[in-house]
């Protein structure tokens, strides 16, 4: 446990904020809120078909983890403990009838190099881009969830199934479908 010095708590790491945090430190907690803030606004933003919904979620997580925190008993990461509240609250809204379009800047990682030199290829990765988001919309609710954290999110299998309460193969198995039906969705970008 990396303790914070100088009161600088950025440096600080998961598990010195949650201990502060247990304690009542505010100020550790906005740290976490800083620090896991954003992931968890976009992994609820491609989740909830209402963007209106997305802060109320994210706001909703973090008030049940500082509700929680003192019980929070390790066995999972922080950020493994947080993405499992937020996917509860996003079940909790009943909304989950179609995926928020997954914007370009998210993708960017799996679009690989620059290509912007070229106006074909980025016309092509432009479209490639839409094609996903459409397909992403079609998956079902679980599967999008685990493409999301692993591809997106690079999350472990196991990190996943903490979070959707499945096991490791199951979540593997829930990826695998996810793929295969991208595959025949995106087949004409093969």
């Amino acid at each position: 446990m990396t303790a914070p010095t100088g009161g600088d708590l950025r440096d600080a790491d998961d598990e010195a904020l949650r201990a502060s945090a247990v304690v009542g430190d505010r100020e550790a907690f906005d740290t976490i809120v800083n620090r896991y803030g954003p992931v968890l606004y976009r992994y609820a933003r491609r989740m909830l078909a209402s963007e209106a919904d997305v802060p109320d979620v994210v706001q909703d997580t973090f008030v049940a983890a500082w509700q929680q925190i003192g019980s929070f008993r390790g066995s999972s990461s922080l950020r493994t403990w947080l993405f499992a509240i937020c996917y509860r609250k996003i079940a909790d809204t009943h909304r989950l009838k179609r995926a928020r379009p997954v914007e370009d800047w998210v993708l960017e990682p799996l679009a690989g190099p620059d290509t912007s030199a070229d106006p074909f290829t980025a016309a092509s990765n432009a479209a490639f881009l839409d094609a996903l988001e459409l397909a992403l919309g079609e998956l079902p609710v679980r599967q999008r969830a685990v493409w999301m954290m692993r591809e997106v999110e690079q999350m472990t299998f196991p990190e996943i199934g903490e979070v959707l309460q499945l096991s490791p193969d199951a979540v593997r198995g829930h990826h695998l479908r996810a793929v295969k039906t991208l595959r025949v969705l995106l087949r004409r970008w093969q």
